[in-house]
């Protein structure tokens, strides 16, 4: 009987950079450690609508082998998942802990008396946000449970220094796709530059470009070729080396189901100041003055003016960076998944 099976995104590449992808990444490789990797059963879902039956076959395995199960299911396979589990829970008498991927849940289940059932079965529901958690609480969700999003922290602190040269390079680490704010992130640089005089910032854009907004995405390429250049993508654990040798992370998003976003995790563990929209959860992870800065709701002229502070302060600079560190040491892999251990497999040899 292996210790866990596991049900989620899994592999590397440009498919599997999204934050379902890279939080089941990162929880698989860290469970190998204390548990050994012959003691993990990997479901993977990766396109398995094009083999339904399998992935069945699969999840069944996965409840017969395994002591415990933990799911990773991304918002369009909520709804197969959780119906899947919570059935497969009571055939099996198998503990079920499902890991939340974003911050979306609770909207989801006030309008799915069933799904929400299937979630409250569990023995946890790990939500990003200590709002979210409380949210579902107050929907009689008992099981809820602060589990913030996480990352592998480098062995030493990221070199910043050569960063600090005009044109001060900033980025966008995020899915190319409109909701996450790319023409925004755009105009605050375009605006930057517009309180300094001169083309101080240029903004590098990282990600899977979504398919829906190619030509779009294309149009602001165009207009916006004197400041913008896309990058291309990274691999999933890369994160943390590239946000290294940026100034700042623009991070102007108003995606609906945002959560704690990984590319802030990558950008603390960098060192690397962040200037985030004040939407969903972001207030609660980004503070003023600590580790970067959270602007008005879409409003870019704030945004810009935080960056241009950013780069006439150098002594506020520079604390911020010293937060981001400190910050990325509370959602350290070693930090959040060591607690969700202890809870989980409490009947294994200790860390």
């Amino acid at each position: 009987m292996k210790k866990a099976g596991v049900i989620g995104v899994y592999g590397r590449g440009q498919d599997f950079t999204t934050g379902q992808a890279v939080k089941c990444f990162e929880l698989i490789n860290w469970l190998k450690k204390p548990l050994g990797e012959d003691q993990i059963f990997i479901v993977n879902t990766y396109g398995w609508k094009k083999n339904p039956f399998g992935l069945l076959i699969n999840c069944v395995k996965a409840f017969l082998s395994c002591e415990r199960v933990i799911i990773l299911p991304a918002p369009n396979g909520v709804k197969v998942f959780l119906p899947l589990c919570y059935v497969l829970k009571k055939l099996f008498k198998k503990d079920v802990h499902y890991i939340v991927i974003g911050g979306w849940l609770g909207n989801l289940l006030s309008r799915k008396p069933f799904l929400k059932r299937c979630a409250m079965s569990f023995e946890g529901v790990y939500a990003e946000s200590v709002v979210l958690v409380n949210d579902l609480k107050r929907m009689g969700l008992k099981n809820a449970v602060y589990m913030p999003n996480f990352r592998t922290l480098p062995e030493e602190k990221q070199v910043r220094d050569k960063v600090l040269k005009k044109p001060y390079r900033v980025c966008t680490y995020s899915r190319v796709v409109k909701e996450k704010g790319i023409e925004d992130a755009c105009e605050i640089v375009k605006r930057a530059n517009g309180l300094l005089g001169e083309r101080a910032f240029v903004l590098d854009v990282w990600g899977k470009i979504d398919s829906g907004f190619k030509d779009e995405f294309s149009q602001l390429c165009d207009k916006y070729k004197d400041i913008m250049s896309y990058r291309g993508v990274k691999e999933a654990d890369e994160g943390v080396k590239t946000l290294s040798e940026y100034f700042a992370l623009l991070f102007p998003t108003y995606y609906e189901g945002e959560g704690l976003a990984g590319t802030i995790l990558d950008a603390f563990a960098a060192g690397t100041p962040v200037i985030a929209n004040d939407w969903r959860y972001n207030g609660e992870f980004v503070k003023n003055g600590v580790n970067g800065e959270v602007y008005p709701f879409r409003n870019v002229e704030r945004a810009a003016e935080a960056l241009v502070h950013f780069a006439t302060d150098e002594k506020a600079y520079k604390k911020m960076t010293e937060g981001c560190f400190r910050s990325g040491s509370e959602f350290s892999a070693d930090s959040v998944l060591g607690d969700f251990y202890d809870r989980c497999f409490s009947d294994c040899t200790d860390l």
